[in-house]
């Protein structure tokens, strides 16, 4: 499991101790082309990080009819506002190719939050970060997008 974790970027900063807390928690799941791993308006069940193959998420426009939000791959996660909130989920995660995913399910996470607050503070930590790094993009994009409407 700890070889599975160092493929995952979000790790990189955790030591062999950290891996191993992590690995106790975690479950392999294996994943078939064109499955529906999580779906919009469900309601979450934990954290997942790409191990292998090839993702997207999308999100429902009308009747069956959808829009792809982003491409994911190996080292990418998704489902974090599980570990954050109960919210339904905002899109869903659907399998392009035949892969495996490293699974944190929330009640494991809250179990082990509950035990060492340390550790769980770190994942926290590396979770705000990275979703940061995301809001700043997202941030970016949409400024461009104003300018470009407004030099029309």
């Amino acid at each position: 499991m700890i070889e599975y974790l160092k493929l995952i970027g979000f790790f990189n900063g955790f030591t062999d101790e950290e891996l191993e807390e992590v690995s106790r928690i975690t479950d392999v799941i294996p994943t078939r082309t064109m499955e529906i791993i999580v779906r919009e308006n469900e309601n979450p069940k934990g954290l997942y990080f790409i191990v292998k193959g090839d993702f997207d998420v999308v999100k429902s426009i009308g009747g069956n009819k959808y829009k792809r939000l982003q491409k994911l791959n190996r080292g990418d996660f998704f489902g974090e506002m599980s570990i954050l909130n109960d919210e339904t989920h905002s899109a869903s995660v659907v399998c392009r190719s035949a892969g495996a995913l490293l699974f944190i399910s929330k009640e494991a996470f809250n179990d082990m939050s509950n035990e060492n607050s340390r550790f769980s503070l770190k994942i926290m930590k590396e979770l705000a970060t990275i979703l940061a790094q995301r809001l700043r993009h997202m941030n970016l994009k949409y400024g461009m997008s104003v300018a470009q409407l407004e030099s029309r």
